[in-house]
C-alpha cells in the first residue's frame, strides 16, 4: 500500500522565557522531521538544538548520500534495523559535535538538548528516535498513545517502582533528565520501526506542550479534525500558553494518508 505525509510544525517562546531554545525542521523530501528542545542557559541551550537540529539533517540528507559513506558506528547487535541504525548514528554524531563545541568555550560549558526524530522510509515504515523527555505521540482510531518512553528521573522512579503515580504531581525533580545530546561524549539513542496506517497523526512535541496539556485534551484536539494541520498546531500550543506557557512549546505533526 502506498502512502503520504502531510506535515506542519510550529514554535512558540511561551509566557515566561525570554527567548526560544527550541529548534524544529522537516524536511519532507527526504523523509525527515525533527524537534530539539535545548537546555543550559538561553544561548547555550539554543545554540544546542540548533546544532542537532543542523548535523542530525547533514548527516542523513547529505553525508550518507555520498558514495564512499561509511557509517561511524557498528550495530549493538543484528537485529537492529539498517534505517534504525543510520539514524542512530546521525543522532549520535550530532551529540559528539555539541560536545566538542561546549569543550571549546567554557560559556557553554553543561549545553545539551533532547531530540526525537522521525524517518519516513517511504515504504509502510517510519523509525522513530529520540533521547530525552521530548515525545512522540500517535493517535490512531481515536485513541492517543505516547510511543516514546521519556529519558527523566521521574520516569526511571515510576518504572522501577521508587515513587507512585499518584505521588507523581507533587515530584520536586519532574525536569531532570537522564538522556540527553552533548552532556557526554556519547549518548545512548532509543529506537524503534512503527509501521503507518492511513489516518495514523504522529506529534513531535517539546515539554512545554505536555508539562501543561494532558493527553486526553490533545486527543480532543486531533478528534476535532487534521485537515487544516496550521490550525491544529495552533490550538496546541494557544493551549499550553492558557495553562501558562511556563516554557518554549514545539509542536510537529505528521499525517499519514492512503495515496
Amino acid at each position: 500500500m502506498a502512502f503520504k505525509t502531510r506535515c506542519y510544525g510550529m514554535s512558540d517562546v511561551g509566557r515566561a522565557r525570554q527567548q526560544n531554545e527550541d529548534n524544529y525542521i522537516f524536511v519532507p523530501n527526504q523523509g525527515l522531521y525533527i524537534v530539539a528542545d535545548g537546555m543550559g542557559g538561553h544561548a547555550s541551550g539554543k545554540l544546542a538544538s540548533a546544532l542537532a537540529v543542523r548535523h542530525i539533517t547533514d548527516f542523513v540528507c547529505v553525508q550518507s548520500k555520498s558514495p564512499d559513506f561509511e557509517l561511524p558506528h557498528q550495530k549493538e547487535d543484528d537485529a537492529t534495523d539498517d534505517d534504525a541504525h543510520l539514524l542512530t548514528c546521525a543522532i549520535r554524531h550530532a551529540n559528539e559535535r555539541i560536545y566538542i563545541e561546549a569543550c571549546k568555550d567554557p560559556s557553554h560549558e553543561g549545553m545539551g538538548t533532547t531530540v526525537v526524530a522521525v524517518r519516513d522510509l517511504g515504504d509502510e515504515r517510519l523509525v522513530l528516535a529520540h533521547a530525552g523527555d521530548s515525545r512522540i505521540y500517535r493517535f490512531r482510531n481515536a485513541t492517543l498513545s505516547q510511543v516514546t518512553d521519556d529519558h527523566s528521573l521521574l520516569n526511571h522512579l515510576l518504572k522501577t517502582g521508587k515513587l507512585k503515580q499518584e505521588e507523581a504531581d507533587s515530584f520536586p525533580n519532574k525536569n531532570v533528565i537522564l538522556r540527553a545530546l552533548g552532556l557526554k561524549d556519547d549518548v545512548t539513542v532509543e529506537t524503534s520501526v512503527v509501521s503507518k496506517r492511513g489516518g495514523d497523526v504522529f506529534l513531535l512535541c517539546s515539554d512545554g506542550l505536555t508539562d501543561l496539556v494532558e493527553d486526553w485534551v490533545i486527543a480532543e484536539v486531533f478528534d476535532d479534525g487534521t485537515d487544516d494541520l496550521k490550525k491544529v498546531c495552533t490550538t496546541l500550543i494557544d493551549l499550553a500558553n492558557k495553562a501558562g506557557g511556563k516554557d518554549n512549546i514545539t509542536v510537529m505533526i505528521l499525517v499519514i494518508e492512503e495515496s
